[in-house]
């Protein structure tokens, strides 16, 4: 697969139609063309072929996806003569009918092998076939029709995408996969995506449809795959690599994301440890290039993937299936978490199988299980300074131990002000082996450049109050002899500032003068009392803006994610797990001195978009000037020094080469 062929699968996600016709749409532009680019995975069942129409769409089906790492399943009905309609019919004996049947497909097979032998235009053609199918990036089958007696052509339309991404969309309708059929011909096609709620149940249809036809287990079809002896007269006239001339080549992997295997090689050489990946730079495709690697060289039998929050755990859950299906290893994919509750299957036999669990009920899974499984185990921690939480340092003190492979990824491992879960966390994965920080992620155009823009505030005399007061509670605690923990009152500070009265009179008086910054946006606040009054605010600009703060808001994120709305008013959950290019700015109202929280904030809109490849992020942030008096930088201007530097790295250069 392409490195980070991903970001035009999200990119795709956010602008595909229901619905295309021709007339208003090119089917082969609008549609084929970005959906077979962004994916892994292309299932079909179209219509009939003979040898001339199999050539044509192979060449149509390259031209437009011109995609390396691409599979194709092909389920199609081959063009029967008259003769041959003739003898099948006349056959009485299933098992003869099932013989001349595989005839029938062989030769549709042979001549294309022929014609590549052959000089000239068609001969092109027949050696792309050729290639693609030496190379399994096509598989073949033939149906035949045999419900009712004398039944005529298999003619069912209908395809599914497997995108990089991790979801998927099946369609149904009229359009071939030729010229003809994409340009000339008046077609229509219905799209269903499984990002939708309410269409998940249809593309799940679609697959289980395509899946039991290419099983042959559809009833009223035979469905025949070519004999071994065709596919060796193909394989032994393919070309080692396919023809330049119709512009298909095996590309190299994309240097910028070299980054990627030179943390895989670190810690298979460690074994333990932590990977400190910048937000967007592709820490999941790393820990699965690691599974993949472990399983190839039979390292370990089972393995467990953990961290915290529904849509972070449901991205995983998704790649991992998608990473199942394409990879061929016949894993099983488990979930514990939320409504999911597959722990006790898991736990009956978990060699070859792997589950998705939140860490809240990791402890459920590592109790049971016995040592001869956890040394050929391997488990990943994502977004890994969530394991030194207290409660966690009490329930999973030493449960690493007897693991084979321990994996912690993080863009900021470190937990700010916490020694005690820091040192936890390297008791229990081990030391950071890898460091691919923002900077030089910008540097070698892996995230896109941004601008930061600091908007001045200072505190009203209701803040000034509200300081004063937990002072107050802090001496009446001292005085009953229970004393607030430092972190208690660091973090009854820190709201104060997060929610500080002025800001949202700034940000109105910055909106009046550029309210193009709020199209594609997301605005980080720290309470939803808070985000009221910013949504006032947004309402004088726009009526496209929705906010997220709970489960019950998740269809407001996916319409966000697909461009209905510009703009998202959330709170931290969304700070991890979500992976928008077309993000074009942050706003944040809130964000704590520690850099992990503005990390993951400003890695949303960092992410690249292949759309624009010039590409360039907003960061809107709040800073306190210095008070009269103060001499040291407070924890804004902090932030502040750090963002502005950070926002004068250029692609290219020389440090993050």
């Amino acid at each position: 697969m392409i490195q980070g062929a991903g970001h035009s699968a999200e990119n795709l996600m956010l602008r595909l139609k229901p619905h295309y016709r021709s007339g208003q749409d090119n089917l082969a532009e609008d549609f084929f063309a970005p959906c077979l680019a962004a994916s892994r995975l292309y299932r079909r069942m179209s219509g009939y072929f003979s040898s001339a129409a199999l050539l044509t769409w192979s060449e149509g089906l390259l031209r437009l996806g011109n995609q390396s790492g691409l599979e194709i399943r092909l389920i199609a009905s081959p063009e029967i003569p008259a003769g041959d309609l003739a003898t099948l019919a006349a056959l009485n004996d299933e098992v003869e009918r099932k013989r001349y049947r595989a005839v029938l497909v062989d030769s549709v097979l042979d001549d294309i092998a022929k014609l590549a032998a052959e000089p000239g235009e068609k001969s092109v053609r027949a050696r792309i076939f050729a290639w693609l199918i030496a190379n399994e990036r096509l598989k073949l089958k033939f149906a035949f029709a045999a419900h009712v007696e004398g039944a005529g052509l298999f003619h069912e339309k209908m395809g599914v995408f497997n995108l990089d991404s991790g979801a998927r969309l099946a369609f149904t309708g009229s359009a071939n996969e030729t010229a003809r059929g994409h340009r000339r011909n008046y077609e229509s096609i219905d799209v269903y995506r499984d990002w939708v709620p309410t269409e998940v149940g249809r593309v799940e249809t679609k697959v289980e449809q395509f899946e039991e036809t290419w099983a042959d287990l559809a009833p009223g079809l035979d469905v025949l795959p070519p004999s071994a002896e065709v596919i060796a007269r193909l394989k032994a006239v393919a070309p080692v690599s396919p023809p330049a001339d119709i512009g298909i080549d095996v590309a190299p992997v994309d240097p910028r994301w070299r980054h990627q295997d030179e943390a895989a090689d670190a810690f298979m050489q460690a074994k333990s440890g932590i990977l400190e990946m910048a937000t967007g730079t592709g820490k999941t495709r790393t820990a699965i290039k690691i599974l993949t690697r472990l399983i190839s060289e039979n390292r370990i039998d089972t393995a467990i993937v953990t961290t915290d929050g529904t849509d972070l755990l449901d991205q995983w859950s998704v790649e991992l299936e998608a990473w199942s299906q394409e990879s061929g290893t016949g894993w099983l994919i488990l979930r514990q978490y939320e409504t999911n509750r597959q722990a006790a299957e898991y736990l009956l036999d978990p060699r070859k199988a792997l589950i998705v669990v939140s860490r809240s009920q990791l402890a459920r899974i590592l109790e049971p299980l016995r040592a001869d499984i956890t040394r050929r185990a391997f488990i990943i921690h994502d977004e890994v300074h969530g394991l030194g939480v207290p409660a966690l340092v009490g329930t999973l003190a030493g449960r690493h131990s007897e693991f084979g492979w321990r994996l912690g990824l993080s863009a900021t491992p470190e937990r700010a002000y916490d020694q005690t879960g820091n040192e936890f966390i390297a008791s229990e994965l081990g030391d950071t082996l890898y460091r691919f920080p923002l900077e030089r992620a910008i540097a070698r155009g892996v995230l896109a450049e941004f601008d930061y823009l600091p908007l001045a505030y200072d505190l009203t005399s209701g803040d000034r109050d509200r300081l004063q007061a937990i002072y107050a509670r802090k001496a009446a605690r001292l005085r009953e002899g229970r004393p607030m923990t430092n972190e208690e009152i660091w973090t009854e500070i820190a709201k104060v500032y997060k929610t500080a009265e002025m800001k949202p009179e700034v940000y109105r008086n910055f909106l009046d003068e550029r309210p193009e910054t709020l199209d594609r946006s997301i605005i980080f606040v720290e309470t939803r009392e808070y985000g009221e009054q910013v949504l006032e605010i947004i309402d004088e600009h726009t009526n496209r803006y929705r906010t997220y703060y709970a489960d019950d808001d998740r269809d407001h994120l996916i319409a966000f994610a697909r461009g209905e709305i510009a703009c998202l008013v959330t709170c931290h959950r969304i700070s991890q797990g979500i992976d928008i290019q077309s993000l074009n700015a942050v706003v944040l109202f809130a964000s704590a001195r520690a850099r992990l929280e503005t990390v993951q904030r400003i890695g949303r809109c960092l992410r690249s978009d292949p759309a624009r490849p010039s590409k360039r992020a907003l960061v809107i942030d709040f800073v306190r000037p210095p008070a009269p008096g103060e001499f040291m930088a407070n924890a804004d201007q902090d932030r502040a020094a750090w963002l502005g530097q950070l926002a004068t790295t250029r692609k290219g250069d020389e440090d993050g080469a």
